[in-house]
């Protein structure tokens, strides 16, 4: 949709994209109610939207609407009742009432109400429209305001961007030739998709560079007419409280969402109190600044980029973006060591607790490398999210912060030694023997003062390799002196847990599978005893494993299909790959070669896009190349590619969903 906020003579005005979907639902939401208020950010084209749909009701019914342009509007009642009598041609005789007048005349025939850019005006406006929808029973009344006009059963439908596809079509149709080779969906996405933001990127010589904020201290702005997103924001910034303007930038450190505690932990200081912070979230979130977000795990808040950066600008003015990202910093500092304790207790909870929180988790260890002085607290942070490398599926991301980090900070510290540690346990579940090798011999020469107590660790990973490499004497002994230390120490999770997985892998590589499905058994009782879910996860693979090798088909596919259940509710990518490649295997031992090879292509496929291959089980490996063999000599080649391809072009968990309902093509 194109067209300014309030802007009649907008740039490409004659242009009108999108919006499809949203007009079709605001005239199915007045057919069914009387009023209606279109809110949304500044430069969301809540006035071009609502003028489009007044002229199609005046195009089906002509005299039917009125548009009353409220952007200069008096705030006082009988102004804005004088302002709509004029509007309707009302003549109101000396000592009568304008306001009984204006109704009589929208009782005479239906009539819809347009009352557009009420942002100066919102709260008169709303006593204006209650009333008039009080007395005039035909009146149907359409707002536009970036805040809600506050009466009684007020009803609100907030206008956010365009969908990607009308975003591009619109920056293209608009800047032709002058994006050159640069991506339209990238300036897009960077714009929020905003009608706005986009027409004024477009209107540059280059519209991927573009400056949107270069008026934002230009407080003489035209309310009607903004010529940056600057003055748009800005027009905005005026209107807000103390309070909320500091909130606004304040909060620009965040990164794509927060909740209130970190709203609190970052806002609240310099004469801000924890009470005036929540009213600030409130009234931004009122005023369309703040977006306001529930999930099942509560409400959280965002700041549109183009907002955000306006947010930015500010709090650099203040002199005060150097203490906010210090407390942004150690909020999320304070929240990783919380989740790696709490994890031990409520694995799901504190996944899901800190899984929102990834871009700002990762700003906060970018700000830390930044800074020579403070990567050692860098290197805390990426530590603490262990159990997100390693467990839920952010292996790539975790694995380049170490990394990083480690290069960064080489000196000997408790902080390196624990990301030494993860990066080992990382290393191995992404097949990387020689990496893993490194860095744990690191581990064990290491005698830090301070450091955490890895000794059980460095005998525990070592058992992983021997494994690797068919050690499985070497294996089962390194494992033994691992369990009986992690025991001795306490550490249930993740030290002594996790020990069931060597230890049922070395039995099964030394033939002895019914005695590992009797440990993986008594592993899988204290995982769920000790609601470890994730490592029970592992261990029902396993025991699929072992079951199809003992010909217990039914067992083998009922523990396999519990695994990747478990698997999933971690994003637990690792897992689930592996766990199709076990299910392919029964599969094709039960002659459904045509869900084998579906589930072999789609595993090939999760393989390549986790970048590195994980450390697969021996046994599988061997189990894998014979079941392959077996397809290919037993099916036609055409149809076995078929079916291969097929599966190389399935998403990771549609092929888990097949996995788990048995379907086959």
């Amino acid at each position: 949709m194109s067209g300014r906020d309030g802007a009649g003579d907008a740039v490409g005005a004659d242009l009108f994209v999108g919006r499809r979907a949203e007009s079709a639902e605001i005239r199915g939401l007045l057919g069914r109610r009387r009023h209606l208020t279109l809110t949304g950010a500044a430069g969301a084209g809540k006035s071009t939207l609502a003028r489009r749909l007044a002229d199609t009701i005046e195009q089906a019914s002509p005299g039917s609407v009125c548009v009353l342009d409220l952007s200069e509007a008096p705030d006082d009642l009988p102004g804005l009742t004088g302002m709509l009598a004029r509007a309707l041609g009302v003549r109101v005789r000396p000592g009568a009432s304008a306001f009984d007048a204006v109704a009589v005349e929208l009782l005479s025939r239906p009539r819809t109400l347009v009352l557009d850019d009420c942002d100066r005006v919102a709260g008169t406006a709303g006593v204006l429209a209650d009333r008039l929808l009080r007395e005039v029973g035909v009146l149907r009344v359409l707002a536009t305001s970036r805040q809600r006009l506050g009466f009684t059963g007020e009803h609100t439908y907030q206008l956010g961007g365009l969908s990607e596809d009308e975003a591009v079509e619109l920056l293209t149709g608009l800047a032709g030739d002058r994006l050159g080779g640069a991506d339209p969906a990238g300036i897009c996405r960077r714009l929020d998709n905003l009608p706005l933001a986009i027409e004024l990127a477009a209107e540059a010589p280059d519209p991927a560079a573009a400056d949107l904020f270069t008026d934002r201290r230009d407080v003489r702005r035209d309310t009607r007419r903004h010529g940056s997103m600057g003055a748009a924001l800005g027009w905005s910034h005026d209107r807000c409280g103390r309070e909320e303007r500091l909130v606004w930038a304040r909060v620009s450190v965040f990164s794509e969402g927060f909740d209130a505690e970190a709203a609190q932990h970052v806002c609240a200081y310099g004469g801000l109190t924890v009470e005036q912070v929540l009213g600030a979230l409130r009234g931004l979130s009122d005023k369309s600044v703040l977006l306001c977000e529930k999930d099942g795990g509560g409400v959280r808040y965002r700041l549109p980029n183009t907002v955000r950066a306006f947010g930015a600008a500010l709090l650099e003015d203040l002199g005060e973006a150097e203490e906010a990202r210090r407390r942004h910093r150690d909020h999320f500092l304070g929240l990783t060591a919380r989740a790696t304790t709490g994890w031990r207790s409520d694995q799901l909870g504190w996944y899901h607790r800190v899984l929102p929180d990834l871009a700002n988790l990762r700003e906060a260890v970018e700000g830390c490398y930044a800074r020579p002085e403070e990567r050692r607290k860098g290197l805390e942070l990426v530590s603490n999210l262990w159990f997100l490398w390693v467990c839920c599926g952010r292996a790539a991301l975790g694995y380049e912060l170490l990394r990083r980090g480690l290069d960064l900070e080489r000196r000997p510290s408790a902080e390196r030694l624990k990301a030494l540690w993860v990066q080992t346990w990382m290393s191995i579940q992404r097949g990387d023997v020689e990496d893993a090798e490194r860095t744990l011999a690191e581990c064990a020469a290491s005698d830090w003062e301070g450091a955490v107590d890895l000794v059980p660790y460095v005998s525990h990973f070592r058992s992983h390799l021997a494994v690797a490499r068919g050690d499985v004497g070497k294996a089962l002994w390194l494992i033994r002196d691992a369990r009986e230390r992690h025991r001795s120490s306490g550490d249930v999770f993740p030290g002594f847990l996790p020990t069931y997985i060597v230890v049922a892998t070395g039995m099964m590589l030394s033939g002895e599978y019914a005695q590992a499905t009797a440990v993986l058994r008594e592993g899988r009782e204290l995982c769920a005893s000790y609601r470890d879910y994730w490592t029970l996860a592992r261990l029902d693979l396993i025991l699929g494993l072992a079951e199809h090798v003992l010909d217990n088909t039914a067992a083998a596919t009922a523990s396999v299909r519990e695994s990747l259940r478990g698997a999933r509710m971690f994003d637990d990518g690792v897992c689930l790959t592996e766990g199709l490649e076990v299910f392919a295997v029964i599969a094709e031992g039960d002659a459904h070669d045509t869900l084998a090879l579906f589930l072999l292509g789609a595993a090939a496929t999760a393989r390549e896009k986790a970048g590195t291959p994980s450390l697969r089980s021996p046994v599988l490996t061997e189990l894998l190349r014979r079941s392959e063999a077996r397809l290919l000599a037993r099916n036609d080649k055409e149809e076995h590619d078929r079916l291969i391809g097929t599966g190389r072009s399935t998403d990771l968990l549609t092929a888990v969903e097949h996995a788990l309902q048995g379907l086959v093509f």
